[in-house]
């Protein structure tokens, strides 16, 4: 009798529930004589199936965790699964596995509603309790609830805020992600009916198909046809960061205003450098907790009561958008904090800048841009990465920009200090500066800085001076990548050279000790000496050659720079004879042309690059948008590196002979297997 009772009961409410559920979602009860009786405790399994690895699915399945903690359930009675990337049939199988197993619930976000359909119908007849998260299901589906977000709503929100940004008006481009998926189609709807009545042109969506290689692409067509482009809007938490990729790249920080969805730390990061102006953060953590509490409240409670204790209407879980921008970012963060909602991100030791006003673009601006050596060719090729630059703001900005490339001759702390304080003198707007010792950098940056010249590090720090943030390579991890490719070409033993450049400099420091804790994984690695060239390639030649006759039988070198490579081929016999006829195995640090030869021609095994042109071409950018545009930077801004051996060194030439470093280098392991 009481087994009947509940039966009745769920048709009555299941009844009474369809009848009153709106379009989003109209739920098909199961036959009565086929829903299970509410499981056992120990019995209860619900899963939770998002769609594709990316930090907002993690948000998700931390929600899922989460409610799983507080309703005591263990590990295996709350599963979360995502398929690597986007997979309609992933996400279907999945649902089949976990329908065979007899699960008590299932929520699913369908990458395709009409598609995930029938399986949720088979869940459903199954007597499985089926709602859906994220992303609406079809008119007439079985899902009982929907958990997420209004998705019109949400993108009327991006439009007020575009319509906020562009008070004037102008094109604005909008990358959809998909032209199937409901939860694209809504934003976009939403985004486009609040900006109607304004002078704000909205140019046709482009579909990147989800793939976020792919938006980056897309972004850059539409700002190449459209270079006076005032907004984008990004409906999806990866073609957000997208947009932003390509609008710095375009050199429109400031001017082409951001839109995004999300809250992830890309995005986030974004709102922090000044290039993103807003996004519309939806509650992933709530549709992954909500998602597991409901399914538990109907197997344990009935479906009238979890419903009305969640608080369901129309079929709906509304869980709501925060409207995020650099002004209200910090309390954003300290809300999640106060209800204990997990974060990557932090806005510790950040401020939200101070935006400049109309207008406040100066006529001219000058960067004093200082390697720490002149007589070396890696700067060389800084310095026209910055001139080009330069030329690019210039033309496309109301403001003349200058670069002035001035340093010592050779490598000196206390000629690179001298020519700091010469430029200061001269009244430039700001510095850029790779320096040759972190310390005696200190002084030299702060009283800059203190005379009201704003200064950024590039390729080597000065962590603990005032500079606004480094650009470079993560040295330390650039080491362990050299020590990598060390091990794979020598082997697991044998005698290893390091030679570097000058004494005590920061970047070079922590390539060695990134290199040194990479091999120390392999006791039969023995590093024997270490010597310096004080960043000159004549005395790089004279120490490794003394080095080879030291220790003739040497079985590799790290080169933390290339500085002797420069040198003619002939110029270090010993080494030579060694690297081509007795096996030893050459690391170097950078990707230059001449290197990429040493390579082919079988003398050097693999490199590890920086991004050269970038130090100039993306300072003066990072200054340019720092002075004019208010934008803010983290402490260290990451440039990226390259790691190339012979499976990929043909490509990385093309690259230098082209000038075209926008390609993605194959895997330089690929050949090696």
């Amino acid at each position: 009798m009481k087994r009947l009772s509940w039966l009745l009961l769920v048709v009555m409410v299941a009844a009474l529930v369809t009848s009153c559920l709106g379009p989003a979602a109209t739920p098909t009860t199961p036959p009565a004589e086929e829903t299970k009786a509410p499981p056992a405790a120990e019995e209860f399994r619900v899963v939770v199936i998002g769609k594709s690895v990316h930090p907002y699915w993690s948000n998700v399945e931390k929600g899922v965790r989460a409610a799983a903690k507080d309703l005591g359930l263990k590990d295996d009675q709350a599963i979360f699964f995502v398929p690597p990337t986007e997979d309609v049939a992933k996400q279907i199988e999945t649902m089949e596995t976990y329908i065979a197993q007899g699960v008590t619930g299932i929520a699913v976000a369908p990458s395709d509603p009409n598609a995930l359909e029938p399986v949720m119908k088979k869940a459903a007849d199954a007597g499985i309790i089926v709602t859906t998260l994220d992303t609406p299901p079809v008119e007439g589906s079985v899902s009982l609830v929907y958990i997420g977000t209004d998705n019109y709503a949400a993108g009327q929100e991006a439009g007020k805020v575009m319509k906020e940004l562009l008070p004037e008006g102008g094109k604005v481009g909008i990358g959809r992600g998909s032209d199937t998926a409901l939860n694209a189609l809504q934003r976009t709807d939403g985004f486009l009916d609040a900006i109607k009545g304004t002078n704000i042109e909205a140019l046709e969506p482009v579909n990147d198909k989800e793939d976020a290689a792919r938006a980056l692409e897309l972004a850059n067509s539409v700002l190449s046809a459209n270079p006076d482009l005032a907004g984008a809007f990004g409906v999806y938490a990866y073609n957000g960061p997208a947009w932003a990729t390509a609008i710095k790249e375009a050199g429109r920080v400031g001017k082409t205003k951001l839109v995004c969805f999300d809250a992830t730390t890309d995005i986030i990061n974004g709102i922090k450098e000044g290039v993103i102006n807003a996004t519309v953060a939806q509650r992933e953590f709530d549709m992954g907790y909500k998602s597991v509490q409901l399914i538990y409240l109907i197997a344990t409670k009935g479906q009238e009561a979890a419903m009305e204790e969640m608080g369901v209407v129309n079929g709906v879980i509304d869980t709501g958008v925060d409207v995020i921008t650099a002004a209200n970012l910090k309390e954003y963060e300290a809300a999640l904090d106060a209800k204990g909602i997990p974060h990557e991100w932090t806005t510790e030791g950040w401020e939200p800048p101070t935006a400049p006003p109309a207008g406040a673009a100066p006529e001219k601006l000058t960067i004093a841009w200082i390697p720490k050596a002149l007589n070396n060719p890696v700067f060389e090729l800084g310095r026209d990465g910055a001139f080009k630059k330069a030329e690019e703001l210039t033309a496309q900005t109301g403001t003349e920009v200058e670069v002035l490339y001035v340093g010592s001759v050779a490598s000196d702390a206390a000629e690179q200090a001298r020519v700091v304080e010469d430029v200061i003198a001269k009244g430039v707007d700001a510095i850029g500066i790779s320096c040759n010792d972190p310390t005696a950098c200190e002084d030299p940056i702060n009283k800059a800085v203190e005379a009201g010249i704003p200064v950024m590090t590039w390729d080597s720090d000065s962590p603990n001076s005032k500079r606004f943030t480094y650009l470079g390579v993560d040295n330390y991890e650039g080491g362990k990548a050299a020590a990598e490719l060390l091990v794979r070409f020598m082997g697991e033993e044998g005698k290893v050279a390091l030679l570097t450049g000058v004494p005590g400099a920061f970047n070079l420091e922590e390539r060695i000790r990134g290199f040194k804790d990479g091999v120390a994984a392999y006791p039969g690695i023995e590093i024997v000496t270490t010597v310096y060239c004080n960043d000159d390639i004549n005395l790089g030649v004279q120490v490794v050659e003394e080095t080879m006759q030291a220790y003739p039988d040497l079985d590799g070198w790290f080169f933390v720079g290339l500085w002797p490579l420069f040198a003619e081929r002939g110029s270090m016999p010993l080494w030579e004879d060694a690297s081509l006829n007795k096996g030893m195995v050459n690391i170097v640090f950078d990707t230059l042309p001449v290197e990429l030869e040493f390579l082919k021609d079988g003398y050097v095994h693999g490199l590890v690059g920086q991004k050269y042109w970038g130090w100039g071409y993306d300072t003066v950018q990072m200054i340019y948008d720092y002075i004019v545009n208010g934008a803010q930077y983290e402490d260290w801004t990451d440039s990226g590196m390259d790691i190339v051996t012979k499976c990929n060194v043909d490509v990385m030439a093309e690259m230098w002979a082209t000038s075209d470093f926008t390609k993605t280098l194959p895997d330089p392991y690929a050949c090696l297997e």
